[in-house]
């Protein structure tokens, strides 16, 4: 299965105690891990109606933000790019063997897969530019402005049939869009020297989703029937992030320069369609699934922050 990487990404942070005064370069990267979604791409062997779950998988994060202080009078600016990727397969069903047929033959069931495989990857980005304000002695800054959000999300389904005949979805959705996107940095000086950094940001954006079908069927090896079909609506997607870490000196890559570790949460709400597109034993098109379905995904994260001046 081919992919074509997304675009570039979010995230804000920085990372010195008290927010210091000077601009600075923070980095981040990760693991990450995406959690279950419903993808309608087979039915359960058993009785032949039930969908199959699979999940977004495993994968990593990255973001950089370049923090400018005193841009104008008392306001700073954040600069932020993060991506994601997520990837995953799920499978139902035994290798091929008599019983589909057997059913299917006696009627037990109208239609019977042997076996159903599928493979997704999702990629997303986001870019913001966001004003900085901080509030009483610097340790609480409020965060506001434009962001742009960018995701690909592609699912590839192989469906088995008794005597030979194979079919193989492959489903297509990108979305983008600009938005607004607010969030607050909060950090806790320790007794032992570290720092504890809280930050969350919530975002609202709205832009052009379509969705690539092609749906192909081959029967003992050869070419049988093709169809495609393209989707386009616009659509708004709500984002969350929650971002604690803890923070402490790294002497080693410069005067002033710290260093973090961290989890960061990040829900894309409504973005994905997963409903099953094709006819499918007893699954009609566009029968099962979620219209506006989630992607979140947990990441454990290690970052560098370094003054600039």
């Amino acid at each position: 299965m081919s992919y074509r990487l997304v675009t570039l990404s979010l995230a804000a942070t920085i990372v010195l105690p008290q927010f210091a005064s000077a601009d600075e370069l923070t980095l981040r990267g990760g693991i990450a891990s995406g959690f279950e979604q419903e993808y309608v791409y087979a039915l359960d062997e058993a009785d032949g109606t039930t969908p199959i779950s699979t999940d977004y998988g495993l994968g990593g994060m990255a973001s950089a933000t370049y923090r400018m202080d005193d841009v104008y009078n008392n306001f700073g600016l954040d600069l932020s790019l993060q991506f994601g990727v997520l990837s995953g397969n799920d499978d139902s069903g035994d290798p091929l063997d008599n019983s589909c047929y057997i059913t299917t033959y006696l009627g037990l069931l109208d239609d019977c897969q042997d076996r159903a495989d599928t493979e997704n990857m999702t990629a997303y980005a986001d870019v913001s530019a966001l004003g900085r304000y901080a509030l009483g002695s610097g340790q609480t800054e409020l965060l506001a402005g434009l962001s742009y959000l960018a995701l690909k999300n592609e699912v590839d389904a192989e469906y088995l049939y008794p005597g030979g005949f194979e079919n193989f979805v492959s489903r297509d959705t990108e979305f983008s869009g600009l938005g607004l996107k607010i969030g607050a940095r909060h950090q806790i000086p320790l007794q032992n020297g570290m720092t504890v950094q809280i930050e969350g940001f919530v975002a609202q954006y709205r832009g052009d989703r379509t969705m690539d079908i092609n749906d192909l069927e081959t029967s003992s090896g050869s070419f049988n029937d093709e169809q495609d079909a393209s989707y386009e609506d616009t659509i708004d997607v709500t984002t969350f992030e929650l971002t604690p870490s803890v923070m402490m000196n790294a002497a080693w890559a410069g005067d002033g320069a710290t260093m973090e570790f961290g989890l960061s949460y990040k829900l894309l709400s409504g973005i994905i369609d997963t409903r099953n597109v094709v006819e499918h034993g007893n699954i009609l098109a566009f029968d099962e699934g979620d219209e506006f379905a989630d992607v979140s995904s947990t990441s454990i994260f290690a970052g560098l922050t370094i003054p600039l001046q």
